[in-house]
């Protein structure tokens, strides 16, 4: 080997040397690799109160959109830290219905929320696979729901309680619209993407209204015992949070270096299988009965949505309840004050009616108190054999807001009191009225009489007309 050569070995040699020593000093003189950040996800819904009204109040609106109200601070502190917002669609159908009349702060509220791109739940936050339990021309479509709001049918997203339904219901759920769900991992342990059930169950522990827990000590547990990605959700039953305590909260959870993305709902074809827990067989059958009912008898109207709209707006109130303590009394109220339909269409009745002849007719007059054409059969039939009912059903067509009159034609058996019984029912049959009772008082006895006493009068006229005449003859001859 040349002189040449062998100083060439030696500097890369040297070179090779000196490279692996800079790279240990490197190697050493590096800090530690920082463990991964946990990320959160977090759904916050702003859902309201259940009620009887199908539509939310201004005074209720105001109260709830005001600084310290429970969707002011929900909705500031979940856009604050970048948490995901689920808003009743009822919330917004509200708001939009009040048009011009919308209070600036409630407007203002509302802008902010819907800048934020947030999640829109079914009326009153129903569980849609109670929507989608029926038979197929019962079942309640996001087409449906984007018809009694103003949300996009596209823009709904279903969050089941996990304490309805059936597996075999879940492909439905594609049918009627739904794309994705909002999910937790114990009633649907197989969804990539469910928020933790048992999180969920520690944070009601510190926002419940009048709790004793700190908000702030279970964020902190929360933090501690987290590590990568976890998805979380606050309750979605408003009367489980106080929005203080939650702002708190959040405040604790999200105020650290821990990183925030936005929550995504589980697509269907993520979901899989999933376990319902303690379903309210008997209440969610009579709400589900009562449903049924109501688009029968909302065929009586020219236009079914008069009927039809509040009522839905009514059943998916009652469907976002199934998971809560009170939902079984709630169903039973729910039902005995949607049975009866005299609220738009019934009888007017007036005074008692007398009979003074062999046949009569009977007038009813039958009220209409909706906005729509109704048409009705006006089924009416004798209590006793006192009097014959001819025509013992009638179809009747009641204009909006008006009222029309039907004449029901009777024949006199004998003399007496007795009660006509009347009712309104669908073409079909199903009652839409309660029985009303009309009194009758049967003296058809004095037709007859006063035919003779008639008689009796124009025949003595008659005779001393007769007997004049032949007196003034005989006088005149």
């Amino acid at each position: 080997m040349s002189a040449v050569e062998i100083t060439g070995a030696r500097r890369v040699r040297s070179g090779t040397t000196f490279a692996v020593i800079f790279s240990l000093i490197c190697f050493f003189a590096a800090p530690a690799m920082a463990a991964p950040t946990t990320t959160f996800s977090v759904v916050v819904p702003i859902v309201a109160v259940e009620s009887g009204n199908e539509l939310l109040t201004v005074d209720e609106l105001s109260a709830a959109t005001s600084p310290g109200g429970i969707w002011f601070e929900l909705s500031s502190a979940a856009i604050s830290h970048g948490a995901t917002l689920a808003v009743d669609s009822r919330i917004v159908a509200s708001i939009v219905a009040l048009g011009n009349d919308t209070p600036a702060g409630v407007a203002s509220w509302l802008s902010d929320v819907t800048t934020a791109s947030p999640l829109y739940l079914p009326w009153g936050n129903a569980d849609p696979l109670v929507l989608a339990s029926f038979a197929a021309s019962y079942r309640i479509s996001t087409i449906a729901l984007s018809k009694i709001s103003t949300i996009p049918a596209g823009d709904f997203v279903g969050w089941p309680t996990g304490n309805a339904g059936k597996n075999r219901i879940l492909p439905r759920l594609e049918t009627l619209g739904f794309s994705t769900l909002i999910v937790d991992d114990v009633s649907f342990p197989d969804a990539a993407g469910s928020f933790s059930a048992e999180v969920t169950d520690q944070i009601r522990s510190a926002v419940a209204p009048g709790s004793t827990v700190s908000p702030q000590s279970v964020a902190a547990e929360i933090l501690r015992t987290s590590n990568g990605s976890t998805v979380i959700a606050l309750p979605r039953n408003p009367r489980d949070i106080d929005p203080l305590r939650a702002a708190e909260f959040l405040d604790a959870l999200l105020a650290g270096p821990e990183a925030v993305t936005p929550f995504r709902p589980v697509s269907l074809d993520a979901v899989g299988k999933f376990r319902a827990q303690k379903i309210p067989t008997v209440a969610l059958r009579n709400i589900e009965d009562q449903h049924r009912l109501d688009r029968d008898v909302s065929a009586i109207a020219a236009n079914p949505s008069v009927i039809s709209t509040p009522r839905l707006r009514r059943f998916c109130v009652m469907a976002g309840m199934i998971g809560q303590n009170g939902f079984s009394p709630a169903a039973r109220s729910y039902v005995q004050s949607s049975e009866i339909y005299d609220e738009f269409i019934s009888f007017t009745i007036g005074a008692d009616f007398t009979v003074l002849a062999d046949s009569a007719e009977l007038p009813l007059t039958v009220s209409n108190s909706t906005a729509s054409d109704i048409t009705v059969v006006a089924r009416v039939n004798a209590v006793s054999g006192i009097v014959n009912i001819a025509n013992p059903q009638q179809t009747i067509t009641v204009p909006a807001g008006s009222s029309a009159q039907v004449s029901v034609p009777m024949v006199s058996v004998a003399n007496g009191k007795t009660s006509i019984r009347a009712t309104l029912t669908t073409v079909d049959g199903i009652p839409v009225s309660e029985p009303v009772y009309v009194a009758i008082d049967v003296q058809a006895e004095w037709e007859g009489l006063t035919l003779i006493a008639f008689i009796a009068v124009v025949s003595t006229i008659l005779s001393i007309g007769i007997v004049r005449t032949v007196r003034d003859r005989r006088a005149r001859s």
